[in-house]
C-alpha cells in the first residue's frame, strides 16, 4: 500500500477513494467507501460533504502520508472512531480513546428515557447517578439537555480522564467526576439518594467474543463490554450496592443485551416489580426501567 500511494503520480481525494475503497473491502471491511471518505476527511481537515467539492485537489506529500497511514490502521480493523478520535453521540461530539468505550446509537434510547422524566420532575429533585460512565456521553448529553446535578462514576482512569475531558471541552455543567467500583466510588459528602439511576454496564458473555467484529473484539476495552456469569457480573454487582439508593418513586435505566433482558428482569424483580422493557429503533430489547416504590 505505501509504494502505491507514495508514486509519483498525482493523487487526489477522487483518486485515493478509486484505489483505497477495493483495498479496504479486500480486507473485509464493511463500509469501505465510507471508511475513505472519512478518512480522508479527517486528514485534511474537512467536513466529510466538503471532501466531494474537492475531489480533484492535488494532495501534496505530506497529506499523502497522513492518509496513507490512516488507511493502513484501519486495514487493520483499528475503529474509525479511535482513528479520527471522535464519536458523534446525541447531537454532540464526544472525543474517544483506546481506552474507551466507542459510543453506540442505541445507548441514546436510555438517555432519551431520561431526559423525558427528569422534565417531568421539580428541578430540585433532579439528582442522577450514572453507573460505569465511560466517555461521559450519557451524563453530558443529560446535562446539555435538562438542567440537574449528576454524579457519574467508572472505575477506569483513562475512561474518567476522557469524560471530563469531553464535559469540559462540551461545557457540560453540574457533573460530578468520582472514580471506583459502583456505588463504592461515592464519598460521604455525595448524595446518599438519587431519583434517577442509569447505567450502560458491560453485559456481553465472555463466551460470545469471538462473534464479535475484530473492530470491538479486538480493540475496545474488554473491561466495558464483557462479563462473567452469563453477562451479568456487572448487574449483580449493582444489585448488591442498590438498596435504598433511589429516593421514593425514582427511576432506573439499565441498558442490556437484546438476549439478556430477562435474567437482568428476574435479578431486580424483587426489589423492582415495576418494569418496563423498552425496544431500540431495530425493535430489540435495548432499556430495562426500573420504577421505585412511592
Amino acid at each position: 500500500m505505501s509504494e502505491d500511494l507514495a508514486s509519483k503520480a498525482v493523487w487526489t481525494p477522487l483518486k485515493i477513494i478509486q484505489w483505497a475503497v477495493p483495498f479496504l473491502a479486500q480486507k473485509g471491511i464493511l463500509h469501505p467507501r465510507l471508511d475513505v471518505e472519512l478518512l480522508i476527511a479527517h486528514a485534511l481537515k474537512l467536513d466529510r460533504l466538503k471532501v466531494y467539492l474537492q475531489f480533484d485537489r492535488p494532495l501534496d506529500p505530506q497529506e499523502l502520508s497522513i492518509i496513507r497511514e490512516l488507511l493502513k490502521r484501519r486495514s487493520f480493523f483499528e475503529p474509525i472512531q479511535y482513528i479520527t478520535g471522535e464519536k458523534e453521540f446525541f447531537g454532540f461530539k464526544f472525543k474517544v480513546a483506546p481506552g474507551v468505550l466507542i459510543p453506540r446509537p442505541e445507548t441514546e434510547l436510555l438517555v432519551e428515557k431520561a431526559i423525558e422524566y427528569l422534565k417531568e420532575i421539580p428541578e430540585e429533585k433532579r439528582i442522577v447517578l450514572d453507573l460505569g460512565t465511560g466517555s461521559g456521553c450519557i451524563s453530558i448529553s443529560i446535562a446539555k439537555t435538562v438542567k440537574c446535578r449528576i454524579w457519574a462514576v467508572d472505575i477506569s482512569e483513562k475512561a474518567l480522564e476522557i469524560a471530563v475531558f469531553n464535559g469540559s471541552k462540551l461545557g457540560a455543567e453540574g457533573i460530578q467526576w468520582r472514580r471506583g467500583n459502583w456505588f463504592d466510588a461515592l464519598n460521604s459528602s455525595d448524595p446518599n439518594q438519587f431519583t434517577l439511576i442509569v447505567s450502560n454496564p458491560p453485559y456481553i458473555p465472555l463466551e460470545e467474543r469471538k462473534e464479535l467484529a475484530p473492530e470491538v473484539r479486538d480493540f475496545e476495552p474488554a473491561e466495558a463490554l464483557f462479563a462473567e456469569n452469563d453477562g451479568m457480573a456487572a448487574y449483580r454487582g449493582v444489585a448488591s450496592g442498590m438498596r435504598g439508593r433511589l429516593s421514593a418513586g425514582g427511576l432506573v435505566l439499565f441498558e442490556i443485551h437484546a438476549k439478556g433482558y430477562d435474567k437482568v428482569s428476574s435479578l431486580f424483580k424483587p426489589d423492582f416489580p415495576q418494569q418496563v422493557l423498552l425496544n431500540d429503533l431495530q425493535g430489540l430489547p435495548r432499556v430495562l426501567q426500573l420504577r421505585g416504590d412511592k
